[in-house]
């Protein structure tokens, strides 16, 4: 159909004016850059510094070559701002205004990635949604998720190395995740989860799935498929570093060949993956749009619905309060003994107001740090503040002493050479004190919108006494004695 000779489409863009949604969009782009940025910078700090999310900086390209792939569809659809999504956006404003505030950065993370998406679609209209559902929602990859997944990841891991070693019949003695082989002391740490296996595996099956499936029930099954594969992967990695460390007396394997290995099991399992993936694809054929333009009225409310709100967030975002930080943590108590590094705790909290460590002369180690409920850097729940070398001790068993807001936590760690650390632990704001770090930033939450200045507080004790009950006893009293001593201080 033509209307004075020129195709339908044409017509219509005639019709309508593409200046107002093209300064819509610009300023709505340099309006979420501006308000978002400390948390795109946070995570892009990450990328940067853990190659288990270093696919972080191929998401934004893919998505882009994938609407690229699309370009003669997308070329007959025009923008349709709605509403709705701009409606269902409101929440996430708040969930990351909140975040934001408490410094939970996988929380304002993923609210930032959600909320760009929503802004995409309100923009754009649900008839483009339909059509790029799958680029838009690629973008939930930019975040940088999964952390939690590790110790669940290394159990499995090491369950499924202990079952391969008795197949072959191979001596092993298990003590959490330390493995005793006849000549050496095998740890199943944090990067051998597999966890940068697995995420990778999710990003391209679902690439893959995409591409190569339209029915559903295909495309969920081979997702689970891969990643179930890769599980397994990790696990026969594992177990072959293991067996080629043992028999070589540790000439190899844990050395640069380490990662070789690894990403070779990784390589395999994707080709043999999408090789039999690919022998059940689907037609994907091309589908035309015939849309009817927007009308000024849905324009108007999508662009106070987005611009208003988000100019709002961003003006109480700069509101926040944040301490500065000091270049030094201060010292109280600078007259202590410092502890033993023969076998070291390791426990490290970085950024703080002040931060203690020292040594009793029964050999009982006490930690305490100070930090502002919310500063310019750092934060006292944050991945890198640790409660113990995450290199040199795992954790045996953990739980928690009395009530949630009245609580303790009891840390029993163990190392390679077989040595057992005791920690007790809790952070404080107030009077409350709590082991939860998700309840801790509850309350940090809580006292910042109520302006109560009190600052964010964590106290640890620890002993290597050989007896248990001796052990416990003495850091009982070490942990009555630590409050005492920053009550009298106070």
């Amino acid at each position: 159909m033509t209307q004075h000779g020129m195709p339908l489409s044409t017509s219509l863009t005639q019709q309508r004016p593409i200046l107002p949604f093209t300064l819509l969009l610009t300023s709505l782009t340099a309006l979420y850059l501006l308000v978002f940025w400390p948390t795109l910078q946070s995570m892009e700090l990450i990328w940067r510094h853990s190659e288990t999310y270093m696919h972080g900086y191929l998401i934004a390209p893919i998505s882009l070559w994938l609407l690229y792939r699309q370009r003669q569809q997308l070329s007959r659809l025009q923008p349709e701002p709605t509403v709705l999504p701009a409606i269902l956006a409101l929440p996430l404003l708040l969930i990351w205004l909140l975040a934001y505030s408490i410094n939970i950065n996988f929380v304002s993370q993923f609210a930032a990635v959600f909320y760009l998406q929503l802004l995409i679609w309100s923009l754009l209209g649900h008839r483009f949604m339909r059509y790029c559902w799958f680029p838009i929602g690629f973008l939930i990859f930019l975040v940088p998720f999964g952390e939690a997944a590790n110790p669940v990841l290394q159990q499995i891991t090491a369950d499924l190395v202990v079952a391969m070693l008795q197949l072959i019949n191979m001596p092993v003695y298990r003590d959490g995740l330390y493995l005793h082989t006849a000549s050496a002391v095998f740890e199943v740490a944090v990067a051998c989860s597999g966890l940068n296996f697995l995420l990778s595996s999710l990003v391209l099956s679902c690439l893959f799935a995409y591409l190569h499936y339209q029915r559903l029930y295909k495309a969920v099954l081979f997702i689970v498929l891969v990643l179930l594969l890769s599980i397994l992967a990790n696990g026969i990695r594992a177990f072959l570093l293991v067996v080629i460390g043992e028999k070589s007396q540790m000439a190899y394997g844990f050395g640069a060949d380490h990662y070789y290995y690894g990403w070779l099991v990784f390589f395999i399992v994707m080709f043999c993956s999408f090789w039999l993936g690919a022998k059940f694809s689907d037609d994907n054929p091309a589908q035309a749009a015939e849309v009817p333009p927007a009308t000024s009225r849905s324009f108007k409310l999508a662009a106070i619905a987005l611009v208003l709100p988000l100019s709002l967030a961003g003006l109480l975002s700069k509101t926040l309060p944040a301490e500065a930080t000091p270049e030094t943590a201060a010292r109280l108590f600078s007259s202590m003994t410092p502890p033993d590094t023969r076998a070291p705790w390791g426990i490290q909290f970085y950024d703080g107001l002040s931060r203690d460590h020292w040594q009793s002369s029964e050999g009982v180690e006490f930690f305490y740090a100070t930090y502002a409920n919310r500063q310019q850097q750092g934060d006292l729940i944050t991945w890198h503040n640790t409660l113990f070398n995450l290199e040199h001790w795992s954790i045996r068993h953990a739980r928690r002493e009395g009530a949630l807001l009245q609580s303790y936590g009891v840390l029993e760690l163990v190392n390679p050479q077989g040595q057992v650390r005791e920690v007790q632990f809790w952070y404080q704001l107030g009077s409350y004190q709590t082991n939860s770090r998700v309840m801790f930033k509850l309350l940090q939450l809580k006292f910042l919108w109520l302006q109560r200045p009190e600052a964010a507080e964590v106290f640890a004790v620890s002993s290597m006494q050989p007896e248990p009950l001796s052990r416990q006893q003495q850091l009982e009293q070490a942990r009555h004695t630590l409050q005492q001593t920053i009550a009298n201080e106070r």
